[in-house]
C-alpha cells in the first residue's frame, strides 16, 4: 500500500536469458523464489529456483523442472505437509500438478488436472475449506478471460464455475500471482496488458466468491513508473515479509 517499489533490490538475469513469473515461498526460515527461466539458445522456458536472503541471491538459479515443451508461471504451495507446483504448460494443452520429492530441487508429476485446454497462469487459493483455481483460458481466440474452478482438494476433481468465464477484461482478468489477505480481505493480483503484454499489475479485492457468483473490484494498480528504464510490471508474489515482482526493462544487448 505504500508504493515503495523504488526501494526494491534488482536481480538481473544474464543477457542471453530472462527470468519471469516469480513465486516466493518461505520454508524453514529460508526464502525460495521459483521462476520461469527462458534461454535464447533453446527458445523455451523451464522452471528454476533461487534462494534469497536480505542481501540478495544465496544460491541459484538452479534448474528444477524441464519438459520438451515450454514451462512458465510456477505456482508453488504447501498442502498436507507436501510441496506442490503447478507450472503453466499451455504448450502441452494441460494443467499439471507436480509434487516435490526433495524440496526444492526434485519434482515428480503427481497428476494431470486438466487435458486439452490452453490454460495460462493457474493460481490456487483455499478459502473456507474450498480450493479455487483462477486460470486464464484461451477460447475462441480470446486470451484474457478468467475462468474459475473449485474442488475439495488440489487433486480435484475440479468443477467449473457456472458463470465461466467469470471475467473478460484485458486490464484485470489474467492471474498475476498468489492471492493474499490484508486487513481481513482477500486480494487477487491480475495482469493489465491493455498497453502491452505485461504492462501493469491490477490489485483486485474479492467481494463475492461462491459456486454461483464471483465479483471483485479494483483497488490499486502497480504501474512501471518507479524507474525510467521500466516498460512493464508483470506479476507479484508475497511470502511472509518478502515481496517479489518481475519487470520488463530496456537494456542494451
Amino acid at each position: 500500500p505504500n508504493n515503495t517499489l523504488y526501494r526494491f533490490k534488482f536481480l538481473l538475469p544474464p543477457r542471453e536469458s530472462f527470468w519471469a513469473d516469480p513465486c516466493a515461498i518461505q520454508v524453514d526460515g529460508r526464502y525460495y523464489v521459483f521462476i520461469e527461466e527462458y534461454l535464447d539458445a533453446t527458445a523455451k522456458g523451464h522452471i528454476s529456483v533461487i534462494e534469497l536472503d536480505r542481501k540478495g541471491i544465496v544460491n541459484g538459479p538452479t534448474r528444477v523442472l524441464e519438459r520438451d515443451y515450454h514451462l512458465s508461471y510456477p505456482f508453488v504451495f504447501k498442502w498436507n505437509d507436501d510441496y506442490f507446483m503447478i507450472p503453466e504448460s499451455a504448450g502441452n494443452r494441460t494443467i499439471e500438478l507436480y509434487r516435490s520429492t526433495s524440496f526444492p530441487f526434485e519434482w515428480k508429476l503427481e497428476k494431470v488436472l486438466m487435458n486439452d485446454v490452453r490454460a495460462a497462469d493457474a493460481t490456487l487459493a483455499e478459502v473456507d475449506g474450498t480450493w479455487w483455481m483462477f486460470v486464464s483460458i484461451a477460447e475462441n481466440c480470446i486470451p484474457d478471460e478468467l475462468y474459475l474452478f473449485y474442488a475439495g482438494s488440489p487433486l480435484g476433481p475440479w468443477t467449473p464455475h457456472r458463470r465461466n468465464p467469470v471475467k473478460s477484461d484485458v486490464r484485470s482478468s489474467r492471474p498475476a500471482g498468489k492471492l493474499f489477505n490484508w486487513n481481513g480481505d482477500l486480494y487477487r493480483p491480475a495482469q493489465d496488458s491493455s498497453g502491452r503484454y505485461g504492462y501493469a499489475v491490477t490489485i483486485n479485492r474479492i467481494v463475492q466468491l461462491d459456486a454461483d457468483n464471483f465479483r471483485e473490484e479494483e483497488v490499486s494498480k502497480i504501474l512501471p513508473n518507479w524507474r525510467k528504464d521500466l516498460v512493464g510490471t508483470h506479476t507479484l508474489s508475497i511470502a511472509d515479509d518478502l515481496t517479489v515482482t518481475d519487470c520488463l526493462m530496456s537494456r542494451r544487448r
